[in-house]
């Protein structure tokens, strides 16, 4: 017995030695290198009766055009940044068969005008039956439907420009085969430009339809251009919060384009006029959580501490 306790009291010290022995052989922790961020300070600034956005221009009025018939695309006559004007050809399917079909349907139809220009004869002398006679009146309405929808077909293999403006896109090519009412190409319009900027959920009871503002393109050397409020969004997107606000623009002669961007800054005449203390920032330092709450990163302590805003 004597032995064994021995034995025993040996093990648990070269197992407690083992331990203490492991604790002093721990890996450093891995520390990761710190990111390299840039700190920019800001300032406060009375803002009065002006505030400033960004935002896109578009055009009031962008149309889609497609073929109201099936069939494989022969020719497109326009490229991308065309202009087009109203009823100019953009596009044609191949259109053999809609041909063949209205030449039928135009000698079934002088077949039917025939045969009604001699049985009236007949019943005008009383001498034709009055079922004999609603039955040519009716074959000759067939073949009037028949010949005008055959004749709608050769017309609709051929889509026009509805209205006059430029080619922003070709979504089909030569040799695709569509179906009706599937996009071919896509025309913008430069005479009516809107430039559109999101407005922020405790603003945008200041902004008002008809109200007067003043937008600049400074990459063209525009500073100030007069534009109005035309539409004003009710319902907030649901990932910024913020309301789409949209003015009217002239199109400075036609250097602003759809898709350039410029600076907005609303006349606060339709609401009370107040002034209050506010911090400016870079647009790209006010970031959006998982909870959708706007916030940016502070430097408190030498740390970078989240700021909600």
């Amino acid at each position: 017995m004597k032995t064994l306790s021995s034995s025993l009291c040996v093990a648990m010290l070269v197992a407690v030695e083992t331990l203490f022995s492991g604790c002093s052989h721990t890996e450093e922790a891995k520390v990761s290198s710190p990111v390299k961020v840039v700190v920019q300070p800001v300032s406060f600034s009375r803002q009065g009766n002006s505030r400033l956005f960004s935002g896109t221009v578009e055009s009031s009025k962008n149309s889609v055009v497609s073929f109201s018939v099936p069939g494989t695309i022969t020719e497109i006559f326009v490229e991308e940044g065309d202009r087009v004007a109203k009823g100019q050809p953009l596009a044609r399917v191949k259109s053999g068969n809609f041909v063949n079909t209205s030449n039928i349907a135009d000698a079934e139809l002088a077949e039917a005008r025939d045969a009604y220009a001699r049985l009236k004869k007949l019943h005008d002398a009383d001498a034709l039956p009055e079922i004999k006679w609603v039955e040519v009146q009716n074959k000759l309405k067939q073949a009037e439907n028949a010949a005008e929808i055959s004749r709608r077909a050769v017309a609709d293999a051929t889509i026009h420009s509805p209205v006059n403006g430029v080619v922003s896109r070709k979504i089909a090519n030569v040799g695709q085969t569509v179906i009706p009412a599937e996009p071919v190409i896509e025309l913008v319009t430069l005479g009516d430009l809107m430039i559109a900027v999101s407005v922020p959920e405790g603003e945008i009871g200041d902004v008002a339809e008809g109200q007067s503002a003043k937008v600049g393109f400074h990459t063209l050397g525009i500073d100030s251009l007069h534009g109005y409020v035309n539409r004003k969004s009710v319902v907030a997107d649901p990932l910024t919060r913020a309301y789409t606000v949209k003015i009217s623009i002239p199109t400075a002669d036609g250097r602003i384009l759809p898709g350039m961007v410029g600076e907005v800054v609303f006349t606060d005449t339709v609401s009370h006029n107040r002034q209050a203390d506010g911090v400016l920032l870079p647009s790209q330092s006010v970031l959006l959580g998982s909870d959708n709450r706007t916030f940016v990163w502070i430097v408190d302590g030498g740390k970078a501490t989240r700021r909600f805003v």
